[in-house]
This record gives C-alpha cells, sequence and structure tokens, in this order.
C-alpha cells in the first residue's frame, strides 16, 4: 500500500484538477442586492451542503443577523437561506439540490420566507436535544452522563422509511440483537488512552466527558448543536476542554448528512493520546442485520464493509487507513448504509478504521500498533499545554449500498464543496 502522504498528494491533486475549493469573495459597496455565484465544477452536486462564512465586517453580516428570514433566489430554483453561529461569527447556509457538471448558478440573497422541503428542528429537553427532519424523527442527541453511559450518545439514529441504523443495546432490547460490549452505544466520541486513563469501555475506573454548555440552532436547513465538553478522569479531575460543533442537514431521509467538527484544547497541562485500537472521535455500533457476519439466531444475510481504496470485509478493511469507510446492507426491508467520512485537514489524515464483522466502526488515528501489528510503532500525539487540536469528520446515512448511495460522490460534496463567489 501507498504511503498515506503519497495519498494525500495524489488526493489533493484531484481536487485541483476537479475545480476550486471553498469561497471566493468579490466586495463592493452594498447595493440593492447580494448575489451568491455557486459553481459545481467537475462533478454534478446532489442534495449538496454549502456553508459560506460571513466576517464581521461583511456588508450581508448585518443582514445575515438581523434575524430577517433569507431566501435564495435563481432563476429556476428558490431555496431557504440559514444562517448559523460559528466560532468566527455566523455563516450562511444552503443545501443545493441539483447542480449539474461544470453548472454556475447565481442566486440573489433576498429577504423573505421560502419552503424549506426538510426543516430541521431541535427540541431542547432536560438532558437531550431531540432532532426531527421533516416530519421525521431522526436521533436524540442524549448528554446525560452516568457509569454505565459516560458520555453523550445519539440514540435512536433513523434512516431510510424509519428504519434504525444502530443497535438498541444497551439503551433497549430488541430481538435478535447482539447484546457484547455494553460501551458501543450507537453513535459516539470516545478514546481509549487519555494520559493512560481510559475513556472508551465501561470497565473500572474509566473517565467521562462531562456537558458543560450547550446551545442549539433550528433553521429550515440545518440544524447545529453546540457543545462544550470536559474530559475527567473517573474522580471529575478535568483532563481537557472539548468544543463539539455538530451540524445536521435538512435532507431527504435517503442521504441524511450530520457534520462534527471537535476542537480539543490542553486547558490543564499536556494531553497525550495514546496508542489503542480502543478508541475512536466518531464511532457506531450499526444495527445487528447489519453486521458482516451473522451469529446464530440473528438474520440470515449480513452487511458489506468498503472502503475508499476499494478493500472489502475485516479481513481486508480493519486497521487500514482511507479517506472513507462505508457499512451497508439489509435494515427491515430495506438495504441502507452508513459512512464515515474523514477530512484531508484532520491529522493524521487519512484515518485507520476499526471496523469489526460484529458490527463496530470506527475511525481512530491512533492504534497503530494493533493495526500495524508491529509492538515498535507508535501512534500517540501530546497535545502540549494550551495547544489546539482540530478534527471535522461527516457521517452519511443512505439508502441502497455504497455504489447507489454514491458515497464516493458524496465524498467528494464532503472534502470539495462547490465553489462559492459572494458579491455584496
Amino acid at each position: 500500500m501507498m504511503p498515506r502522504s503519497f495519498r494525500m498528494i495524489i488526493l489533493f491533486s484531484m481536487v485541483l484538477l476537479i475545480g476550486g475549493w471553498g469561497l471566493s469573495s468579490s466586495s463592493q459597496a452594498v447595493g440593492e442586492k447580494a448575489e451568491l455565484t455557486i459553481s459545481a465544477g467537475a462533478k454534478a452536486r446532489d442534495w449538496c451542503p454549502v456553508l459560506v462564512p460571513l466576517p464581521a465586517d461583511s456588508p450581508l453580516h448585518a443582514l445575515a443577523v438581523s434575524g430577517k428570514p433569507l431566501r435564495a433566489v435563481s432563476e429556476d430554483d428558490t431555496a431557504p437561506l440559514a444562517v448559523l453561529p460559528s466560532a468566527t461569527g455566523v455563516e450562511l447556509a444552503l443545501i443545493v439540490k441539483h447542480l449539474d457538471a461544470w453548472e454556475n448558478r447565481v442566486y440573489q440573497i433576498l429577504e423573505g420566507e421560502a419552503a424549506a422541503g426538510h426543516p430541521v428542528q431541535l427540541e431542547s429537553l432536560e438532558g437531550r436535544v431531540v432532532v426531527t427532519i421533516g416530519d421525521a424523527p431522526f436521533t436524540t442527541y442524549d448528554y446525560t452522563t452516568n457509569p454505565k453511559k459516560p458520555w453523550p450518545i445519539f440514540y435512536p439514529l433513523f434512516g431510510p422509511q424509519g428504519v434504525r441504523m444502530t443497535r438498541g443495546f444497551p439503551m433497549e432490547k430488541f430481538d435478535k440483537e447482539s447484546e457484547d460490549h455494553p460501551h458501543h452505544q450507537s453513535m459516539w466520541v470516545a478514546h481509549g488512552s487519555i494520559n493512560g486513563i481510559d475513556l472508551w469501555s465501561i470497565g473500572e475506573n474509566h473517565g467521562y466527558t462531562q456537558q458543560k454548555e450547550i446551545s442549539t440552532a433550528a433553521t429550515p436547513v440545518a440544524g447545529r448543536i453546540t457543545a462544550k465538553n470536559d474530559w475527567t478522569d473517573k474522580d471529575g479531575k478535568k483532563l481537557f476542554e472539548e468544543q463539539r460543533v455538530m451540524t445536521i442537514w435538512g435532507t431527504p431521509d435517503t442521504a441524511r448528512l450530520v457534520d462534527f467538527d471537535m476542537t480539543f484544547k490542553a486547558t490543564e497541562g499536556d494531553v497525550k493520546f495514546g496508542d489503542t485500537k480502543e478508541g475512536g472521535l466518531i464511532s457506531l455500533r450499526v444495527a445487528t442485520s447489519l453486521q458482516e457476519t451473522q451469529r446464530p439466531g440473528q438474520y440470515e444475510k449480513g452487511g458489506v464493509i468498503i472502503n475508499a481504496n476499494g478493500q472489502t470485509g475485516t479481513k481486508e478493511a480493519w486497521g487500514k487507513a482511507a479517506p472513507w469507510c462505508d457499512y451497508s446492507g439489509p435494515v427491515g426491508n430495506l438495504v441502507a448504509g452508513l459512512t464515515i467520512m474523514d477530512h484531508p485537514r484532520n491529522p493524521f489524515y487519512p484515518t485507520y478504521f476499526h471496523v469489526r464483522d460484529y458490527g463496530l466502526f470506527t475511525a481512530n488515528q491512533w492504534g497503530l500498533h494493533d493495526f500495524t501489528g508491529d509492538p515498535s510503532v507508535r501512534g500517540d500525539l501530546v497535545v502540549k499545554d494550551g495547544d489546539a487540536l482540530t478534527f471535522k469528520f461527516r457521517v452519511f446515512i443512505h439508502s441502497g449500498d455504497t455504489d447507489a448511495a454514491d458515497v464516493a460522490g458524496q465524498y467528494m460534496n464532503f472534502i470539495f464543496p462547490p465553489q462559492v463567489t459572494v458579491v455584496e
């Protein structure tokens, strides 16, 4: 297998060949209108999220924070515009339903409502945020903690036609479900060695991710949950701080998208992320019917694991580095799947995948001695006191198998969104 650094060069070369990346801006005196031009580049775009950062000195910024509803209007499309809080201020968000390859579409930014097919609703309750997209329940972000659930989780997690995409155990018990590894709880963030402390399992002396602050923003385009967490040892001693921004996009249930932006800041001294396979900044325990290997009393046919390199099954894909990995198969009466996507700007890109035939599915940058089988190879990382480490991932929940869902195309939407030109 080619070195990770060489694969990165190839990927970025592809990006440059396909077209530009991100936002360009042309600023002029504010006139009667502002415009967005969205350029597809070399590939068609379907249900593609677009974010447009607005710095505080942008003429559009005042309008964006005014609280007035905004819409994007073109000759053949009218879409709602959302204003979402960001680390640098605010950003506009919209979803491009379709653009042909090389198509450029000019939108005027106007005040007023626009019909939203799949608005995101966030209901804040005690210890949890309930997420609904359109009229369909999607998930609940449960940030309560206890010795048997020491970190926030997304549960349940619904996919196409309301099927459950992750295992119910230990939160609920369903017929034919496996009941191993009770710390595998739907969708979560954890790691097995932080300064030598286990924040992965629920055995003796495990640590916690404690919710300190939470805010929500629900719009017709996307919902955003921003959480500030302390990672602690078993006694509550703080190890470091995390800011976790989770953006849930208002797409059809055939293409659910959740973006994670996580920043870990060393506030209490140096922080060592230790080398162990027991961890993953994004982790899933897939529904039992999806798992590759079915045990007696479970299902006749299981799912399929495949990564961006074309490696399939646990034997080929476990412990391999890849830009994305997909786990798909039968769920209810459907074929559906889940994809974890790594971003090229992340440290250690592409991530290794700790993906198992029994349904564990996690992106883990730090399990090198396990994944390579060489005890001398270490993936330890020390974040110096006062420094920070940021990661970005996307979880894609889809109808159909890997090819039918165009996982590779959706990955390009993630790492290489359409180019946006703003004229103010």
